[in-house]
């Protein structure tokens, strides 16, 4: 989904690229159409980032701690952690999506709650990704 989306936001903005400078027309949801795609996109990549833990760190826990004791323990709590964080945000999404549910979006007149909707959904699915790596015997990272 997230190439999908990728790919949709390429086309988007060659498309408004074209309308402005070949045609002199901009087309009125330029602005709002590929932010949606933008944000929706991130979110649900984050997703699969999550799933593969392939998300950016600096790897430097393995150069300060020696023992895989350690290192797994600081993992298991450091999933913890995130996986709190994740259901907090997840929690904070959701009620900002129902307070803008309401607005409407200049360009699109949709609702507004429909673009807040992607941190509740995103946060959700990290958050269980990140619960399968807490509850994995495995190494946590």
């Amino acid at each position: 989904m997230a190439a999908v989306g990728a790919a949709a936001l390429a086309a988007l903005v060659i498309y408004t690229v074209f309308m402005r400078w070949v045609v002199g027309q901009t087309p009125s949801w330029a602005e709002e159409l590929p932010r949606l795609v933008l944000i929706w996109t991130a979110l649900l990549g984050s997703v699969t980032c999550t799933h593969r833990c392939s998300h950016l760190n600096a790897g430097l826990l393995p150069l300060i701690v020696r023992s895989t004791d350690v290192r797994r323990t600081i993992g298991r709590a450091t999933d913890i952690v995130l996986l709190v964080m994740l259901l907090v945000l997840a929690k904070a999404g959701w009620d900002l999506t129902l307070l803008t549910m309401s607005m409407t979006t200049t360009a699109l007149k949709m609702p507004v709650g429909f673009l807040y909707l992607s941190v509740p959904v995103g946060c959700v699915g990290m958050a269980l990704m990140q619960l399968q790596h807490v509850l994995s015997p495995g190494d946590s990272q």
